[in-house]
């Protein structure tokens, strides 16, 4: 919360990450720049309601391709890396969002979010590596000349202009027969129709911001729903019960569409498509909201997995403490993210995995605060969380609406599992077995 303390300072202290990204990007680069932050503020926290129908459908789609049916009868299916499965189930569903669904079609696309992801990965687990000062500035060197995310944007940029010339196209054509042209849903679309507000440069530039943004999201919700799963797996005993619940809430969200529908005949008036009994059961953003045991699930997993010490922070100047304690100008500061995870404010057995644990209390997975930091807190609290956790539990409940049981491989390495850093491999594959 102390502005005299920096996490982006520290952070490229350890990985030269301002050098990874500033290759990418032509504008906002000063040190304490916020448009990343300001882009996911203005375009995609806001409009959850709008991405989620299309969140869902790339999610289900890739689910069927990757896994499909797991009949039990023939021992279900074994995946020994169930986070590839999660890479191509997420980074197909945010460049839907991102970039739309025309750009999302091409492989090239795909595969560079995937692709970029892992570079960012490689960059990070760099860091946690002793550094000095001849390994970060070679890291620095070399990300200037030889950074692989540049091939990335070429690749967003090459896609992307046919797009939007055909998009010029029709909206001159819309304008000319006096017509209101209807514009895309999509991010992409958002920062051309705000390119000044912003302080673009070309699109090459929109297109370097984008793929930070891809970075940011496809990285932490591939490596966290990995988990998620692998948490599914040591705790079966609490599926029935996400699966109850995702079907009560489902049942009364078409109780209450049939009644709308119902009241609409009695008048005799024409029930809209809004109210399609064909979409009676599907997994809106209001419906995943009512899901407050997923939710409560997901939460206790960031709690309880959560690294020690991490959330490091270097100070900008010489700093003195309500403590007394001085902390220099350079010092690093790490915090003891189990101290506050822990604490008797989360409640009875902190050292248990209690999914339940926040049911029918003020503190949603999305809710940051001295009691739950994965995502920051205050002003730098990571914008993109709403995105996040929306995703994870969305892969939570196609999880459970599909799959019986999650089983990992080799159970004895349940605990390592658990606590896999981020960006480390899971000691065991999963096998996934069908409901039907």
């Amino acid at each position: 919360m102390n502005e005299d303390f920096s996490a982006g300072d520290a952070i490229d202290e350890f990985t030269g990450m301002r050098t990874f990204f500033d290759s990418v990007r032509k504008s906002n680069m000063d040190l304490d720049n916020r448009t990343i932050h300001e882009v996911v503020r203005d375009n995609i926290s806001p409009n959850l309601q709008l991405f989620t129908p299309r969140i869902v459908e790339q999610l289900v789609k890739n689910l069927e391709k990757e896994l499909g049916t797991c009949p039990a009868e023939e021992g279900g299916k074994y995946v020994e890396k169930p986070m590839k499965v999660l890479q191509e189930m997420v980074a197909s569903a945010m460049a839907n969002v991102f970039v739309g669904p025309e750009i999302a079609k091409s492989r090239k696309v795909i595969d560079t979010f995937i692709t970029a992801t892992v570079d960012f990965g490689k960059m990070l687990g760099n860091g946690q590596r002793r550094a000095s000062f001849w390994r970060t500035f070679i890291k620095r060197a070399n990300y200037r000349v030889l950074n692989p995310l540049q091939v990335h944007v070429r690749t967003l940029v090459d896609a992307a202009s046919p797009v939007i010339l055909e998009r010029r196209r029709q909206e001159t054509e819309a304008n000319e027969k006096g017509l209101q042209y209807e514009r895309p849903d999509d991010v992409l679309q958002r920062l051309l129709d705000n390119f000044d507000k912003y302080g673009f440069i070309d699109l090459e530039d929109v297109c370097g911001h984008l793929l930070i943004l891809v970075l940011a999201s496809v990285h932490t919700t591939t490596d966290t729903s990995t988990n998620l799963l692998y948490y599914m797996a040591a705790f079966p005993e609490y599926l029935d019960k996400l699966y109850e619940e995702q079907q009560q809430v489902l049942d009364t969200i078409q109780k209450e569409r049939e009644e709308q529908r119902q009241a609409l005949r009695a008048k005799n008036e024409e029930i809209g498509e809004e109210l399609d009994p064909t979409h009676d059961r599907d997994l809106s953003a209001a419906a995943i909201k009512k899901m407050v045991h997923m939710d409560s699930f997901v939460r206790e997993v960031f709690r309880f997995r959560t690294e020690r010490l991490t959330l490091v922070h270097r100070a900008r100047k010489t700093v003195t403490l309500s403590s007394g304690i001085v902390i220099q100008k350079g010092g690093n500061v790490i915090i003891n993210m189990r101290s506050a995870h822990q604490s008797p404010e989360q409640g009875e057995d902190v050292t248990a995995f209690r999914p339940w644990r926040f049911v029918g209390k003020p503190k949603a997975a999305t809710k940051a605060g001295a009691d739950f930091l994965p995502f920051g807190m205050g002003r730098h609290a990571c914008p993109g969380r709403f995105l996040a956790i929306q995703e994870l539990k969305t892969i939570g409940v196609l999880m459970v609406s599909r799959y019986s049981k999650i089983e990992m491989k080799d159970p004895s390495k349940t605990s390592k599992a658990l606590r896999t850093r981020i960006g480390e491999p899971t000691p065991t594959g999963l096998t996934f077995i069908s409901r039907s």
